[in-house]
């Protein structure tokens, strides 16, 4: 088991703070950390540049002022989009951040990062890479960081390019087959949606050595259940729900 996940919380701030604040913005970072947070999960993907941004989905159309794909838009445009005025005027003027910007914020907060890595089918080579260049030479070599995904690409290119990361393989269900697919891709935790708890199989995972995380976690009372299971830690939108309540 890799040493990062050592420093493991039970709580993982999604996306920040999302509940409080606008998803994968800087307000939210802040709003974790200042909730207790001890580790962050954010996503990244990329501009048409080329460019590690951190952002969620495929289209601009839901958590900015812009609209269209991501992946066919530009930085230049990317980065003067308003990505707060959607959640809450409050927030208006928010912006999104690069990778860069948002490693130079998570180390002023003093907080641990599950980066989730965002790509279209096809583009994931391309993808890695550019996240690579940029974890490679800012992230410091003795912060904690888990790297996941929904794709097995993804993972797979990471262990090429970002092999000091453990690797979280992100998905739905808890397949049968989970030990053929973790031992696929050399990762070291399984991370899955909630309502498919299945406590024989967190069990079997656990007695293989994997850490196993939830998401999206917002019920203190639901997060007691899944910890009992054997669940190490929950994505939760408020995370200040599930650290008052432990």
């Amino acid at each position: 088991m890799h040493r990062y996940y050592d420093h493991l919380s039970h709580v993982i701030g999604h996306r920040g703070a999302c509940g409080h604040c606008p998803e994968n913005t800087t307000s939210s970072l802040r709003k974790a950390k200042s909730l207790g947070c001890t580790w962050v999960e954010i996503d990244v993907c990329l501009t048409s540049d080329g460019l590690p941004v951190i952002f969620h989905d495929d289209t601009l159309n839901r958590c900015t002022n812009g609209e269209g794909l991501m992946l066919k838009s530009h930085s230049s445009t990317i980065l003067e989009l308003d990505a707060g005025g959607w959640f809450s005027p409050e927030y208006s003027g928010e912006k999104i951040l690069t990778l860069e910007q948002v490693i130079h914020e998570i180390i002023a907060l003093d907080v641990n990062l599950n980066l989730e890595i965002k790509s279209h089918l096809g583009w994931e080579p391309e993808t890695v890479a550019a996240v690579a260049r940029v974890l490679n030479e800012k992230w410091p070599s003795d912060k904690p960081l888990i790297i996941s995904s929904f794709l097995p690409e993804i993972l797979e290119e990471a262990r090429i390019h970002l092999p000091q990361f453990p690797r979280g393989l992100n998905i739905d269900v808890i397949p049968t087959n989970w030990l053929e697919r973790l031992s696929e891709i050399d990762a070291g935790s399984l991370h899955f949606y909630e309502p498919f708890a299945d406590p024989a199989k967190i069990e079997a995972l656990k007695r293989a050595g994997y850490k196993v995380m939830c998401f999206t976690v917002n019920n203190p009372s639901r997060a007691q259940e899944l910890y009992e299971m054997g669940v190490d830690s929950v994505f939760c939108d408020y995370p200040e729900r599930m650290i008052t309540g432990q």
